[in-house]
């Protein structure tokens, strides 16, 4: 076998294993039923898909940070402008198709997104907190990566990831993942406490029951 060859067959296989990790990820055929093409919802999808594959071979730090600050950028809006409704928690797919949404939904969006990439759900949390200047209700996404340490906050009003004792402007009520609720001891120690009845919640799980990207 000459040198040409070879050359041509490395080649190859170089490029086989570029696409197959370029595509890493892939819209879930339901949903693309689901948009007509050459919509804006269609397009912010891709683009989220096309996102998430550039992530992939990045460490964990990173991609906890590009995807705050991805998602961030989408626009928010109110449940009643959305869904006519005051208390709509809406699915990553229901979030990102319509280009908006409001505080729990970046919070679900992130935690699908970092789910995908390997981070455990259970040191996610869904993190309902009090605005301290404002005194506004407010819900962000708290990952708990490292154990010695306060979990880091991912925040749709603020670009930069956070641990939870450096956000001086959010008094944590309550925090839940998908097995039990908590509440936070000087930032470290987790300390269970009672289901809190959330319908909104409950509503949202039983809409999300397709996975919006898929691995090949």
């Amino acid at each position: 076998m000459n040198l040409q060859i070879i050359i041509k067959i490395l080649f190859f296989l170089v490029l086989c294993l570029t696409n197959i990790n370029s595509a890493e990820f892939y819209l879930n055929p339901y949903f693309e039923k689901k948009i007509q093409k050459d919509t804006k919802s269609f397009h912010i999808l891709k683009n989220y898909v096309a996102f998430m594959n550039t992530l992939v071979n990045l460490d964990k730090n990173s991609q906890i940070q590009k995807i705050n600050t991805y998602l961030n950028a989408i626009i928010p809006r109110y449940d009643a402008y959305n869904y006519k409704n005051e208390e709509y928690w809406a699915t990553p797919f229901e979030f990102l198709s319509r280009g908006g949404g409001d505080c729990e939904d970046y919070v679900i969006a992130k935690r699908y997104s970092l789910k995908k990439l390997g981070f455990s759900t259970k040191d996610m949390y869904l993190s309902v907190v009090k605005e301290k200047y404002t005194g506004g209700d407010h819900m962000v996404l708290s990952l708990h990566v490292n154990k010695n340490s306060p979990p880091l906050v991912l925040d749709n009003l603020s670009t930069k990831v956070l641990s939870f004792d450096k956000r001086v402007d959010l008094k944590l009520n309550f925090m839940f993942n998908d097995f039990e609720f908590f509440t936070l001891k000087d930032y470290k120690t987790f300390i269970k406490i009672n289901k809190i009845n959330l319908p909104a919640y409950e509503k949202m799980k039983t809409r999300d029951n397709q996975e919006l990207i898929l691995k090949r």
